[in-house]
């Protein structure tokens, strides 16, 4: 290898070099792409052949004052280039040399001081701190006084900011640049921490505005730097002298410098700390002010975003701060007020058009505010203090009657309401919302709307209960008709939230008035409000089912008919994707008889409709069609099989999309609108960063989750593509962008490993497991110590992964051996996973002092449990397909986990852990581990009235799992009286969405009641009556919808055998029973076998005690009883 070259010195050579490159620099910035495609490869060879040279000819020229401004910035942009990717094999800083890249660090610091063009002398502190930044490599734990690998650096940086007799443009980009290096620097600062002060402090006191920002953004950013409270601390005197700035740059004409400090201070958990102690007296006031009364809108918004930021940071810590969260709130509302007062201009846009988004954007940042701030503090129990900080506020905005607070109140309420707990609040918000439905100001009927949409979303079974209904529905069939075109829309909208979550009895009185003002649009109405129609259309069908089948005729040749006239309309792809759902929900309503004569037309179309030349990446109607397909896949079902070889192909040709590194190939070739994703990846020891546009992402989880279906729904049919298939999604195995399509394409595989099991292909079932295991498990070994970086959430997954894999496969695919393997890594993964939790909370303990902000939510350790949770789950599908192996090899790696944390004192994650293992052994192992039953059961029967549902959960389904063995005799008294009282107290709470857990404990105590009284009749006698009242009246199932469907499916065959302590005396209960059997028809808490049971059950009551026990029903339930009988006496 040949010797490193030295730049050539100052002289002939070096001139006769610059004098090769000026020309080649010019060319460069020609307009003519010949010439500048020329230039860029003259000067890609003279890199490579003489780099050397080529670095001191770019020096030469960008030192040249008497050259043209624009050729030297362009040398100093090469120069940055050239200097760059120091640690690159062959790249040019490493052929220069040492002594050469001495001579280059120098005459870089000398250039930036003798510099006289600020253009020019600003793209030199950029090559300084590009340099600077690969060059220094600090331990974060090291507390150095200089940079070792660069020791002029720093002095000189320093010398020159505080030199007031240099040009303040000079001290501002050399402050800068100490800004921007102090990623690789910051510990440097810590250990000369007085002198950073000062020299912090002489630059806040500096007449220029550029060095002020500099100062502020570089101690915004290295207070962000320090975890250790001590080292943070001598910082905070400056806080003042901060707001100051902050105050001074606000009152300029030109923004920049105030953005520039506002984006610093955009907060994170140290920040937050930083400035809590002064935050309400120094910080709040003046960046509430920045943000309600500057001039720029760019500069308001960013100082809410500040505010917001550090309430994110330190939700607690900012929660008990007097005023913070008022002050926040208050001018996130000053911000909805900023309306336009052109209305008829607003009547003209589109909800989704740019115009919108540029012209009220501060409406838009202020409504997101409200809804980050109270998410934050919902995640850290701090919501009630926001919620009664807005019941004046909202009532305030209602008081003053002009349409903008109008708008200002329901918008509040919209982002406001997801974290509001009781029904009865939630209801009477609601009204107030319904009020502005008729409101003379369609901005407020179209924000009215917005919040109806909102409610549903975030409290569908509240606001769509059968009397809140009935006053809404009306309501929607008056939207239909708004004179406003766009309120008209915004109507649709709500409504294909709204009516998704509606019953159907509930909405079957207003189908027919609706469809027919609907029939009307679809035809004649413009083109923005036919989009909406079919989608409101669709909704109907979907929530109706056959019950929409009268429409099929009339509607689907119309559909038909549009779908040609759209086929190669590439303007309105979107029309095209809405027509063909809305065909596929009209498919199911019909089902398969119904629909068998066009769905070979209908199939054959979606599959032209994605064959049209030019379509753009982010075609909509991909999505539609292959939802499309899987809709129309599920109605059909064997009947759909021979469309599967035409389609199937595309759909996988989808699962080779992924990302690519990102250079200028691939972003060029990206359209102007395209969103994407980017992530990190490491390869071969560098990281790259990769890309992917968000349409391709998406295009990929559509065609999985097609795939998913199309498995799911065919079962043993689709085995002859299992093959296919299973070589498709090995690409996705390694997908990283978005962890869902991963994990939707695992289980798909276990899919395919159920296919195969059930089409009789055992070695093909084997095939899949053993290869599937071969690429997985790699990941759980040789994870190291307290010290390892896991990736939690892709570990996680991929547990998952296995956990599908095995339990669709079924027995008899593993040896022993495997066993013993996956059931050792499994733990190991748990234990690294607490040893890396362990050595976190010992760092952070070492860092910080214990203070009010303990128990702020740390989503690593979340991400840690949930994948303790899924190792675990691993092992339950061993236990469940491969008992005997685990029962020899894995039982002890078992009892030892579950030792360690049933014990009352572990914590409450650890605690539920353990019994989440407790009840895969339960139901997978019996009787075997009946032994194994003094180390849990006791504390198990105790922790079901455990003030945490996480623990009662689970500890009621381990009893009802335990109770079906006779060893549980002894104590079915006993926990017979516990899960009696947990489930009266329980069901006759307060209905609030945040008593969901604690109501899913009561399902599965439900179902442990059923098991104690039917398998223990004798242990229980005493008290048997009282135990089937308890467990009637708690029906039916609220939540856990596995539990619902065992309950539902126990009631039902009780009341075929006439129970009497069911039925009750002559039947006494059955009016009782019947209303829960209603309720739960056709819904997820009753599969297919009990529906069915339910419609014979009320064929066999007859009619003539039908109408004996209807009156005694709701109204919604004796129409739901009809459908009941309708379609069981037409079965």
């Amino acid at each position: 290898c040949s010797a490193p070259v030295s730049p050539p010195r100052a002289g002939a050579r070096a001139a006769i070099a610059m004098a090769e490159i000026v020309p080649t620099l010019r060319a460069l910035l020609s307009t003519d792409n010949a010439t500048r495609s020329a230039a860029e490869k003259t000067f890609s060879d003279a890199r490579k052949q003489q780099p050397a040279a080529t670095v001191a000819a770019l020096f030469q020229t960008v030192a040249e004052p008497q050259l043209e401004e624009p050729l030297r910035e362009q040398a100093a942009v090469f120069l940055r280039q050239t200097v760059g990717k120091l640690r690159d094999e062959g790249s040019t800083w490493s052929q220069l040399g040492e002594p050469a890249q001495l001579e280059c660090r120098a005459k870089l610091l000398q250039l930036l001081e003798a510099e006289q063009s600020p253009s020019v002398r600003s793209k030199m502190a950029d090559i300084v701190q590009s340099l600077g930044n690969q060059l220094i490599d600090i331990d974060f734990t090291l507390r150095p006084q200089n940079a070792d690998a660069w020791p002029e650096l720093m002095p000189t940086l320093m010398r020159i900011v505080m030199d007031a007799s240099q040009a303040e443009g000079l001290r501002a980009d050399a402050l800068w640049t100490v800004k921007e290096l102090l990623t690789s620097i910051w510990p440097i600062f810590v250990a000369n921490a007085n002198n950073t002060a000062t020299v912090l402090k002489t630059s806040f006191a500096c007449n220029s505005d550029a060095i002020r920002s500099n100062a502020g953004q570089l101690l915004c950013e290295l207070v962000d730097s320090l975890d250790k409270k001590e080292e943070r601390a001598i910082f905070m005197p400056l806080i003042e002298d901060l707001c100051n700035v902050l105050k001074h740059l606000a009152s300029c004409a030109d923004n920049k410098h105030i953005n520039n400090l506002l984006q610093s201070l955009q907060g994170t958990p140290q920040s937050a700390d930083f400035f809590k102690e002064s935050i309400g007296t120094t910080l709040v006031p003046v960046l509430s002010t920045i943000a309600k009364s500057h001039k720029q809108d760019d500069t308001q918004r960013l100082a809410l975003e500040a505010l917001v930021s550090i309430a994110e940071g330190k939700p607690r810590a900012m929660a008990k701060v007097p005023g913070f969260v008022q002050s926040t709130l208050e001018v996130a509302v000053h911000f909805l007020l900023m309306l336009s007062d052109d209305i008829d201009d607003w009547a003209t846009q589109d909800d989704d058009g740019d115009d919108v988004l540029e012209s009220e954007e501060n409406f838009s940042n202020g409504k997101e505010v409200i809804d980050r701030l109270s998410r934050c503090m919902a995640q850290n129990d701090r919501f009630p203090m926001v919620m009664e900080t807005m019941k004046p506020v909202i009532a305030g905005l209602f008081q003053v009657g002009d349409w903008k607070h109008t708008i200002a109140g329901l918008a509040v309420m919209s982002q406001i309401v997801e974290f509001v707990d009781d029904e009865a609040t939630v209801l009477q918000m609601l009204g107030a919302v319904r009020a502005q439905l008729k409101a003379t100001n369609p901005r407020c009927r179209h924000t009215a709307w917005s919040a109806v949409a909102q409610f549903a979303e975030d409290h569908g079974d509240m606001v769509t209960a059968e009397a809140t209904a009935a006053e809404l529905l009306p309501e929607f069939l008056a939207g239909l008709d708004d004179k406003c075109q766009r309120v008209q829309i915004r109507c649709m909208e709500a409504f294909q939230v709204y009516g998704s979550e509606v019953e159907r009895e509930i909405i079957e009185p207003f189908v027919q008035p609706m469809m027919e003002k609907l029939g009307v649009q679809l035809q004649s109405a413009p083109l923005a409000v036919q989009k909406k129609t079919i989608t409101f259309i669709a909704v109907l069908a979907g929530q109706m089912e056959d019950g929409f089948a009268q429409y099929y005729g009339p509607l689907m040749p119309v559909l038909k008919q549009l779908v040609q006239t759209l086929l190669h309309k590439t303007e309105e792809r979107t029309l095209l994707g809405k027509t063909l759902e809305c065909i596929s929900l009209l498919a199911a309503s019909v089902g398969t008889d119904g629909f068998r004569g066009d769905a070979e037309g209908i199939m054959q179309v979606m599959i032209q409709a994605t064959q049209v030349p030019n379509l753009p990446a982010n075609d909509p109607v991909k999505e539609y069609m292959l939802e499309a397909s899987s809709r129309i896949c599920a109605t059909m079902k064997g009947d759909f099989l021979p469309f599967v070889p035409h389609i199937l192909p595309g759909i996988l040709d989808k699962f080779t999309l992924s990302p690519k590194e990102c250079n200028p190939d691939t972003v060029a070739s990206l359209g102007e609108d395209d969103e994407v994703n980017l992530m990190l990846r490491q390869e071969d020891g560098k990281i790259k960063v990769m890309i992917m546009s968000t349409s391709e992402v998406e295009d990929l989880q559509n065609a999985v989750s097609c795939v998913h279906t199309f498995v799911q729904e065919l079962g043993k049919m689709y085995a002859p593509f299992v093959a296919q298939t299973a070589q498709a999604l090995l690409l996705i195995f390694d997908f990283s962008m978005a962890e869902e399509i991963r994990d939707l394409a695992f289980d798909t595989w276990g899919l395919l490993c159920q296919s195969a099991r059930e089409g009789g292909n055992a070695d093909i079932v084997g095939q899949l497991v053993q290869e599937f295991l071969k690429r997985i498990l790699p990941k759980f070994e040789n994870l190291g110590g307290a010290n390892a970086n896991l990736d939690l959430e892709g570990l996680k997954t991929a547990a998952d992964g296995v956990t599908a894999c095995l339990k669709k496969a079924g027995g008899g695919v593993l040896s022993p051996d495997q066993v013993k393997h996956i059931c050792k890594v499994a733990f190991e993964t748990v234990s690294a996973s607490f040893q890396i939790r362990d050595a976190d909370e010992q760092c952070r303990r070492a860092t910080q002092q214990p203070d009010d902000d303990e128990g702020e939510v740390d989503k690593d350790e979340e991400e840690g449990a949930n994948l303790r949770i899924a190792c675990c789950e691993m092992v339950g599908a061993l236990m469940q397909n491969h008992p005997d192996a685990l029962m020899a090899d894995g039982l002890g790696m078992c009892m030892e986990l579950v030792n360690q944390f049933i014990q009352p004192n572990a914590r409450w994650a650890d605690h539920s852990l353990a019994l989440f293992v407790v009840c895969d052994m339960l139901e997978h192992l019996g009787t075997r581990i009946v032994s194994h039953w003094p180390q849990f059961m006791p504390q198990m029967l105790q922790d079901c009235m455990h003030q945490s549902p996480n623990i009662r959960q689970p500890a009621c389904y381990g009893v009802s799992l335990a109770a079906k063995e006779p060893a549980f005799a002894s104590m079915a008294q006993g926990a017979a009286a516990t899960l009696m009282q947990l489930v009266q107290q329980t069901r006759g709470g307060a209905k609030k969405k945040s008593e969901r857990p604690a109501q899913a404990c009561a399902d599965n105590a439900l179902s442990a009641l059923v098991n104690i009284v039917t398998n223990h009749q004798q242990a229980v006698a005493g008290g048997e009556g009282q135990i089937w009242s308890v467990w009637l009246n708690g029906l039916p199932c609220q939540v856990d919808e596995e539990e619902g469907v065992k309950n539902h499916k126990i009631l039902l065959r009780l009341v075929e055998a006439e129970k009497k302590e069911v039925i009750g005396e002559g039947g006494s209960n059955l009016p009782q029973v019947l209303s829960i059997l209603v309720d739960v028809y056709k819904t997820d808490l009753a599969d297919k076998e009990t529906s069915q049971g339910i419609g014979k059950l009320v064929l066999n009551i007859g009619q003539q005690r039908l109408e004996q026990l209807a009156p005694k029903l709701k109204e919604k339930q004796q129409k739901k009883l009809l459908r009941i009988h309708r379609e069981a006496t037409a079965q």
